[in-house]
């Protein structure tokens, strides 16, 4: 509690509050500044600027609190009777006034005070937290470098000016003034290291980053304090009388001194909840004297202990002692000199790693539980290969085509796996620790330009009816020769080729182009066909009627053979005996002529003496 002061105690304190209003609009004034300059920035996307003035904002949220909170404070002190009159005076004139109950008031600047500093304590975290996540967005500034670090420097210039006048003059009504003069050094360091971060970033990029991580951590700690203070002691009922309580206390803050104290905070703490001065006991006067030997001996046993090395199971272990490797260690417990003298570097023993040669990384699989519990059901995604669907995993390859006459060249997308891991050897072990700073990296670019050379010369119908096992055979082989030249000590199980297909863009246009192809192959096969079979029917018909008219020569050459046959027996049997070859001759045409006509036979003796007669008349028919 403040204590009742009059004379120039109550004056001072009275002149602290009127200023502390101009304060105040100050601070709210740069906070309002601030966030307008960043969201500038934000709009023009620069995002180096936007690393440097996020934590200049978190600063400013935090020192408006502090501010809010040193108000609430001075709000809550003792009024000194004659400003108390005069007061009293004016609302005694005033016709209607309406005052709440002194217990809501207090718990109205009760919640109002810790909504605002667990808002300004997220809102500071909120942009820290962008900051580390934007952690590779840092880079080189072209121009307004130096306005920029000219104003941090003025800014930090005032900062130190309030530090050093709150710092020599004690204000006895202000009991929170220590705990302000180290939040004001906290703000002064992040402003200086923001100043410097600033001041490197174009010459030595990596050290304003880890600069900016500083600051960032710095202003982590102190907002996670504000924050977890207001949320702690928003419910306890406020003080009745007295000052309100100074939620933005940092620890963390308050070690910003010298000499450093780092138990002082500690002890006078203790003191004052317990009446205990933990310096006048003397166990506690014992552990302070021995504490230092103790802990040089505990460091320096835990230094000796750094020469005994583990190496696991899965791994080999390279000692280097002095900075020379001398062995290749086995799984198991050993014993060498203490770091920095010596130290083991663990290397792969028969770890067998997949590495995809695309530049993307696939989705992590599925937990086992998962997958088994779908067995039955439809395939994963990391499992369909249809050619109108893009792959994480595929990579795109120039290849070789032809386009009628001319050569050109095709995109094709591929997923091809390296199975490799490293030699069993010792000097394998060696060379993959050494001769290369990421083996994976120079695995994938050694994979990539033996593939380029490999398929410069291929074309898209090869590829997708070469046989795989073969070229894998031939990738494999290749890619090992290149990595045994390099000596990465690097050994290539397999080459796992997945897919081979056009760009998904394209699938569905090499798919028409496909179908047209097969469909102009299916119709010259047709029209081959077709002509095969007029072909074959017209030899068909050839052959028949050839035949037909050799059978029919033939025929009538042994017709005429016959009839000569024939003749030469008649000839030789008339000049025999001419007369009677004649009559035989005609006694079988006779026979010939009537063996089909009905014959009437008339015998004249057959009647008598009446001979037979023969009526040759003719009658013509009756007509109706």
């Amino acid at each position: 509690m403040l204590p009742n002061l009059s004379g120039e105690h109550s004056s001072q304190e009275a002149r602290l509050r009127s200023q502390f209003i101009w304060y105040r609009a100050i601070a709210l004034l740069i906070l309002i500044s601030a966030i307008a300059g960043w969201w500038m920035l934000y709009s023009a996307n620069q995002t180096s600027w936007l690393a440097l003035t996020r934590p200049l904002i978190a600063a400013a949220f935090l020192g408006y609190a502090v501010v809010e909170n040193v108000g609430f404070q001075l709000a809550a002190g003792t009024v000194p009777p004659a400003e108390q009159a005069i007061v009293t005076e004016e609302k005694k004139k005033r016709r209607w006034h309406f005052t709440l109950p002194p217990r809501v008031k207090g718990w109205c600047h009760h919640i109002y005070q810790h909504l605002v500093t667990a808002a300004c304590a997220a809102l500071a975290l909120i942009l820290i937290d962008q900051n580390f996540s934007a952690s590779g967005a840092l880079t080189p500034i072209a121009q307004g470098q130096v306005p920029a670090a000219s104003l941090l420097l003025a800014v930090c210039f005032a900062l130190l000016v309030c530090e050093r006048m709150l710092s020599f003059r004690r204000i006895r009504a202000w009991v929170s003034q220590t705990a302000c003069v180290g939040l004001l050094r906290a703000l002064l360091s992040i402003c200086l290291l923001t100043t410097v971060a600033l001041a490197v970033i174009n010459t030595t990029l990596w050290v304003s980053q880890w600069i900016l991580y500083a600051v960032c951590a710095l202003l982590w700690v102190i907002a996670v304090e504000f924050l977890l203070r207001a949320l702690a002691t928003i419910w306890i009922a406020p003080r009745p009388k007295g000052p309100a309580r100074f939620l933005t206390q940092s620890l963390i803050a308050e070690q910003f001194r010298w000499p450093l104290h780092p138990l002082l905070s500690l002890r006078k703490k203790i003191a004052d909840h317990f009446g205990v001065d933990i310096g006048q006991i003397q166990a506690f006067r014992l552990m302070g004297k021995i504490i230092v030997p103790v802990a040089c001996g505990l460091a320096f046993i835990g230094w000796l202990m750094s020469g005994l090395n583990q190496v696991s199971v899965n791994q080999r272990g390279v000692y280097e002692r002095f900075g020379n490797p001398t062995d290749v260690l086995l799984p198991g417990v050993h014993i060498g000199l203490p770091w920095p003298f010596g130290r083991v570097l663990p290397v792969d023993y028969g770890t067998v790693h997949e590495l995809a040669l695309s530049d993307e990384q696939p989705t992590q699989p599925v937990s086992a539980a998962v997958a088994k519990a779908n067995i039955e059901g439809p395939a994963p995604m990391d499992s369909w290969r249809l050619w109108d669907s893009s792959h994480s995993t595929d990579q795109a390859q120039v290849i070789a085509s032809a386009v009628g006459d001319k050569q050109s060249f095709q995109i094709v997308n591929m997923d091809i796996r390296l199975i490799w891991r490293v030699g069993m050897h010792d000097r394998d072990a060696m060379n993959s620790l050494y001769q290369t700073d990421d083996l994976p990296t120079t695995i994938q670019r050694v994979a990539r330009q033996v593939m380029t050379q490999y398929f410069s010369h291929q074309q898209l119908d090869e590829l997708l009816n070469e046989q795989r096992a073969t070229m894998s055979m031939q990738l494999n082989q290749q890619i090992q020769q290149r990595l045994d030249r390099m000596n990465t000590g690097v050994e290539l199980l397999y080459t796992r080729i997945e897919s081979i297909h056009p760009p998904a863009g394209a699938a569905n246009a090499y798919h028409g182009v496909q179908a047209a192809q097969i469909a102009a192959n299916a119709q010259i096969a047709r029209e081959k066909g077709y002509a095969a079979s007029r072909a074959n029917d017209a030899l068909r018909k050839a052959t028949t009627a050839t035949d037909n008219a050799q059978a029919m020569a033939g025929e009538l050459q042994d017709k005429a053979t016959a009839s000569l046959t024939l003749y030469s027996a008649d000839y030789e049997a008339w000049k025999l005996n001419p007369e009677a070859y004649l009559n035989e001759r005609r006694y079988q045409s006779y026979s010939k002529a009537l063996s089909k006509a009905p014959l009437l036979i008339l015998d004249s003796q057959v009647a008598g003496h009446n001979p037979s007669m023969l009526d040759l008349r003719q009658y013509s028919q009756p007509t109706r």
